[in-house]
Formats: C-alpha cells, sequence, structure tokens
C-alpha cells in the first residue's frame, strides 16, 4: 500500500479520534499499531465481554473487526473526508477462548467512494495465536 504524503498527521488524528471511541474504551481495545491501510489493535478478555459459555461474545468479535478495518480505511483517506461502514460480513471459525484479543484491519483496495476492507481477530492461546473469526467489509468514503 502507498504511504499517504500526509500519513503521519493522519495517524495522529486517529489515535485522537480514539478518544471519542467510547464502547472501544469500554470494552479495553486499544490499537496498537497503525501504518498506511493496516492497523492493529488489542485487548484482555474480561468476564463481561464473554457470553454465557465463557466464550469470547461474537458481538465483541464483530466490533474489533469493524473497528481495525474503518480505522485501517480511514487511514487512507485525504485529511477532510471519514468512512463509515456500508457492510459487514464476518464469519467465526472456531470459539474464542483465551486470555488476549488481537485484531488486525486491511485495506484490500482503496477507492476514492469505498474501500474494500477485511479483518481477522486472533485469540491467545497460552503461547500461541488463533484465528477465530475473519470479516470483509465495505467502508464508505463520506
Amino acid at each position: 500500500m502507498t504511504t499517504p504524503p500526509d500519513f503521519e498527521k493522519r495517524r495522529a488524528d486517529i489515535f485522537q479520534k480514539l478518544q471519542g471511541q467510547h464502547f472501544m474504551h469500554h470494552i479495553g481495545f486499544d490499537l496498537t499499531a497503525v501504518e498506511p491501510g493496516v492497523v492493529t489493535g488489542e485487548m484482555i478478555l474480561q468476564p463481561f465481554t464473554r457470553q454465557q459459555m465463557g466464550y469470547l461474545h461474537g458481538g465483541v468479535t464483530a466490533t474489533v473487526a469493524d473497528v481495525v478495518a474503518g480505522f485501517a480505511a480511514y487511514s487512507l483517506t485525504p485529511a477532510e473526508q471519514h468512512v463509515v461502514t456500508a457492510d459487514i460480513n464476518i464469519m467465526y471459525y472456531r470459539p474464542g477462548i483465551g486470555e488476549k484479543l488481537r485484531a488486525v484491519g486491511r485495506v484490500l483496495k482503496a477507492g476514492s467512494k469505498i474501500h474494500f476492507c477485511e479483518s481477522e481477530v486472533w485469540v491467545q492461546q497460552k503461547d500461541e495465536w488463533v484465528l477465530v473469526a475473519r470479516s470483509t467489509s465495505t467502508m464508505a468514503v463520506v
């Protein structure tokens, strides 16, 4: 992915915009890396992020997949534009059992009006990371 000319300013803007992501803060999810078109975030799994069987809640999984894809898309838009999710599809591969979550969002194709993205959600189980879900999404540039 080509680095936009004003990327460092955009990266700083992303971390500033995180202050307004109240639900993300509530669940303890933080971005850990922002590169052009690729964003990573992590969180420690808490009891309230799990469903009744003790697995990572599907809604939390979908939320973090959406957040990293959205910020990955946002990292490639001009300063005066933003992105919103137009469509998201998530596939759950296995129960999220573990202590820590990592989500990675990538832009597959950036356009002037829409960005096509994908995300992966991983859970750390002891010393290995296990893929629990993958999403594809379309981010509308507004």
